[in-house]
């Protein structure tokens, strides 16, 4: 049996090729000891099998609670930052129409607050809530985060302004701490469906848990094919031979960052990959930059960037690495039926007649396979990460793949792979700077800087 997710190495240096050897023994110690819950706060490793311990179940009753909805909706309003919100988005971006809710044919429209504070894109926002009959998700552990406590109360306050408060509390959904915290208080108090964020898993690692599944499911998303290929690659990593490309792929990054490589670039040659990129940016900058140490991850579009940032990839110091997204298939369907695009016949004042007639997805994939062997030839070494299938059951498979090999790597490099410590100095700057009591000698010291 064939592992689901193939790895290419051939562009790397022989040296680097046998550094990445040398690591894979220590990398299979620590998915054992990541599998067996033997890692350094263990109390966040939840999210590991998730969907065969608890994400089946939790998705039949996600899928009986969205089919009880009484009411009509044709947009999805999702209310979080971070990992309350990327992975939904990727999800959305990368299986659903791109004009999702504005092509007649695809409903709903799926639109995201509370992951910034500008207040130009916020009034937008509301502007096209009070057009559509939406559903609001308010994703939040604690329900004080600042960035969607704001969104919430101008969401809140809008919804029952049109709707009447008990009207406006149907259409409002909390995913929250099963236990305790302002937003569940809320939920208890005024009738929220409520669903819980695990305590055992953190944010940007939940998006297998009720954070992602409740949202994606009201925007109609498949969530029993994402578990069934999130489900999948766990299943394989339970065999040696099978965690290969796995292992393969963290020994890599860390055999790099080792050689004194600074920069990760992940390559992607579909635009609807765009978010999920910016979710494993999320990933690995959370999981791993920490004690002045680690990859900086960052992406690259082919070939948009090619003509801006290919330059730099090209000819720039050679601080990164570079990992290309591929597919062994890439359909687009449409109701079940496939369709595709190929390069018309017309005078040639453009002198692209011999491309005519071919596949323009034939004509990317040449784009990225030039990509990869012109930035090896320019001496960014490159590794290749190939998938089954862009769809619902594919991008489950890439979670899983990269939730795992992102501890693994943080475990190689001594790093927890589940704190994020440096996130909360913004937040305690912020709070001092508005004047949150409590905070008042920070305010002052803040001031006078």
């Amino acid at each position: 049996m064939n592992a689901t997710v193939t790895t290419d190495q051939k562009n790397l240096s022989s040296s680097l090729s046998q550094e990445v050897e040398k690591l894979t023994v220590s990398a299979q110690e620590a998915l054992s000891q990541l599998q067996n819950n033997q890692v350094e706060d263990g109390r966040f490793t939840g999210w590991y099998n998730f969907p065969k311990r608890k994400g089946f179940a939790l998705a039949d009753e996600i899928s009986s609670y969205v089919d009880s909805i009484d009411f009509a909706y044709d947009l999805v309003v999702v209310i979080g930052i971070g990992g309350s919100y990327l992975g939904t988005k990727a999800v959305v971006e990368a299986t659903k129409h791109t004009y999702q809710g504005i092509v007649p044919g695809t409903k709903p429209l799926v639109v995201y607050l509370g992951h910034h504070l500008s207040e130009a894109e916020m009034i937008e926002t509301l502007d096209l809530i009070g057009t559509r009959s939406p559903v609001v998700d308010v994703i939040s552990k604690s329900g004080t985060t600042t960035e969607p406590s704001i969104a919430f109360r101008l969401v809140k306050q809008s919804l029952e302004a049109r709707y009447g408060k008990k009207e406006a509390n149907k259409r409002i959904i909390a995913t929250t701490d099963p236990e305790n915290g302002a937003l569940l208080k809320l939920a208890k108090k005024v009738g929220y469906q409520t669903f819980a964020v695990p305590t055992d898993i953190g944010g940007r690692y939940s998006v297998l848990s009720a954070v992602g599944l409740v949202p994606l499911a009201l925007a109609g998303v498949n969530i029993r094919q994402l578990l069934e290929g999130a489900d999948s690659i766990f299943t394989e990593l339970e065999t040696e031979a099978l965690a290969k490309p796995c292992l393969d792929y963290a020994s890599f990054r860390v055999a790099a960052y080792q050689s004194g490589k600074k920069i990760e670039v992940l390559a992607y040659a579909n635009p609807k990959l765009m978010y999920f990129v910016e979710w494993w940016k999320q990933l690995f900058g959370e999981s791993e930059g920490k004690g002045g140490i680690g990859l900086f991850p960052t992406g690259l579009g082919i070939t948009t960037d090619l003509h801006s940032l290919g330059q730099f990839l090209q000819e720039g110091d050679r601080c990164m690495i570079e990992t290309f997204l591929s597919f062994d298939e890439q359909p687009y369907s449409v109701g079940g039926i496939d369709k595709v695009l190929r390069v018309p016949a017309t005078e040639d004042e453009d002198g692209l007649g011999y491309l005519e007639s071919k596949r323009v997805e034939v004509v990317n994939q040449a784009a990225v396979e030039a990509t990869q062997i012109a930035h090896s030839d320019g001496g960014v070494p490159n590794v290749s990460l190939t998938f089954p299938v862009l769809d619902e059951r594919g991008i489950g498979q890439m979670f899983a793949f990269f939730e795992t090999a992102c501890a693994v790597s943080c475990l190689l490099m001594k790093v927890n792979p589940f704190d994020q410590p440096g996130v909360e100095a913004y937040k305690k700057n912020l709070f001092a700077i508005m004047g949150r009591p409590g905070y008042e000698d920070l305010q002052k010291e803040l001031m006078n800087r």
